[in-house]
């Protein structure tokens, strides 16, 4: 039986510094947080890897990519299609999420595509033709607020993010 990887305090806090900069090294983590060496952290940044309660990793930007319209996908499937339909949506670079759901829908997808023309082309041609699916709910993401645990700069206080007008 394989022991699971309890994290505690320590850990929380380096996978918080991660989460907001994955570049940062074990020092200067250390320097930031104080009272924890270097090594300890090195060596607890080793641990959560090796028990894979942490990935360390690029998240491409879509929008820096050229895919402003994000689009939020309910997929119904048939009856013992999931894994099929599944397969085969997760092999699309358009898609950056996907997730088979309970409920009144089978799978929930992150669509992301450069215009409105593209998704309209995604959902007609690609999404509506891959047998299994029944139907297909779109919402369109109007702002992004929060992603994968980071806030995004939607997110801050008016007046604070990028752009802001400096008073004085």
């Amino acid at each position: 039986m394989t022991q699971r990887y309890l994290i505690d305090d320590l850990d929380r806090e380096i996978i918080r510094y991660l989460t907001e900069d994955g570049r940062l090294s074990a020092a200067e983590i250390a320097g930031r947080m104080g009272g924890a060496s270097e090594r300890t952290i090195r060596n607890r940044i080793a641990a959560l890897l090796q028990a894979k309660m942490i990935v360390i990793g690029a998240i491409p930007d879509p929008v820096a990519l050229g895919r402003d319209v994000q689009v939020e996908l309910i997929i119904e499937v048939e009856p013992g299609r999931l894994e099929e339909v599944a397969i085969l949506l997760a092999e699309y670079d358009e898609i950056g999420y996907l997730a088979a759901t309970s409920g009144s829908s089978n799978l929930s997808a992150s669509l992301f595509v450069t215009d409105h023309a593209a998704l309209l082309e995604f959902i007609d041609q690609e999404l509506g033709k891959l047998p299994g699916v029944s139907r297909v709910t779109s919402m369109v993401v109007l702002r992004l607020y929060k992603v994968f645990g980071t806030r995004t700069t939607a997110a801050l206080p008016r007046g604070t993010g990028p752009g802001a007008k400096k008073k004085g």
